[in-house]
């Protein structure tokens, strides 16, 4: 499951390039064409990427972010190449942002009938929300236990 299914109550209201024909060969060179989309919807263009438990939403749909930076890349880059195996499309979704950075995870369809759940071709899909909530990022360990504790009920730990 994608990070926006895990988010319970949260809408998700986004903006779709149409998928390009094939996923470039390399995660760089899909980044690349992110950044672009994100330039043209008025995003940043400094993308951190997400690992599975690192988003929080509360009851005010204020969003809570855990940076992982390095491992953060790393496992975008390898969900990447999985989706290119795969062949069933890969899609890269901004999730929230900040006045200087988006938040973004790579979806993968597990199957053939999970892409075209998800709307996904064989291609390279990249979308953002047309809403904006408030992001904050978190670096206390202590501060996002009890974030994640305290909100646990509407944010699950994420499975990307």
């Amino acid at each position: 499951m994608g990070i926006l299914q895990q988010l319970r109550g949260v809408a998700h209201n986004s903006r779709v390039t149409d998928a390009n024909p094939d996923p470039p060969d390399t995660f760089s060179a899909a980044e690349e064409k992110f950044r672009t989309f994100l330039a043209t919807q008025n995003y940043p263009t400094t993308i951190c990427w997400l690992m599975p438990g690192d988003v929080i939403v509360d009851m005010n749909r204020h969003y809570w972010v855990r940076k992982r930076e390095a491992e953060g890349t790393g496992y975008a880059a390898l969900r990447y190449s999985v989706g290119r195996e795969r062949n069933f499309g890969v899609k890269l979704q901004a999730i929230c942002v900040t006045e200087s950075e988006t938040f973004a995870s790579v979806f993968v369809p597990e199957n053939n009938l999970d892409a075209q759940y998800h709307l996904i071709g064989r291609g390279l899909k990249l979308s953002c929300p047309v809403e904006r909530c408030s992001t904050s990022t978190v670096t206390n360990p202590l501060k996002w236990f009890l974030l994640s504790w305290r909100n646990g009920q509407r944010s699950k730990k994420l499975e990307v």
